[in-house]
């Protein structure tokens, strides 16, 4: 699957919430964030980091939950669990699966990102599947 974009920067330490809600995410570090503003959304991605390709669930944009609207780039790495600050990595953005939403508690926000989970885990197995039609 081609990527709809890329974005690469280095991993910094965020503020540690997706963590406390079971979804850590490498926060990138990146000095013109307000080219990427009209990007906001939820994405299956794939993660390169040291030539390796790791699936994950992305989100840039705001986090309206949170009341902060600190504009961010992160992305959850799927079963990873490596310190990987000040890394260069590359998130390439699969398909957008939806807008950022501001939900009434954390608990109706971690709801709605076991569901996003699930639905990206899906579109990442259809898309890294090895083609085997060409043999």
């Amino acid at each position: 699957m081609t990527p709809l974009f890329s974005i690469s920067g280095t991993v910094i330490k965020g503020s540690q919430l997706g963590r406390k809600l079971g979804y850590p995410t490498a926060n990138l570090d990146l000095p013109d964030a307000s080219r990427f503003y009209h990007l906001t959304g939820v994405y299956a991605a794939t993660v390169v980091l040291e030539e390796e390709i790791y699936p994950g669930m992305a989100n840039i944009g705001f986090r309206p939950t949170l009341d902060q609207l600190s504009f961010t780039v992160e992305v959850n790495i799927f079963d990873f669990n490596k310190d990987i600050y000040g890394q260069e990595i590359t998130i390439r953005f699969l398909e957008r699966i939806r807008d950022e939403i501001r939900f009434t508690s954390m608990e109706e926000l971690v709801t709605q990102m076991a569901k996003d989970e699930t639905e990206i885990r899906k579109i990442l197995s259809l898309a890294l599947k090895p083609n085997t039609d060409s043999q």
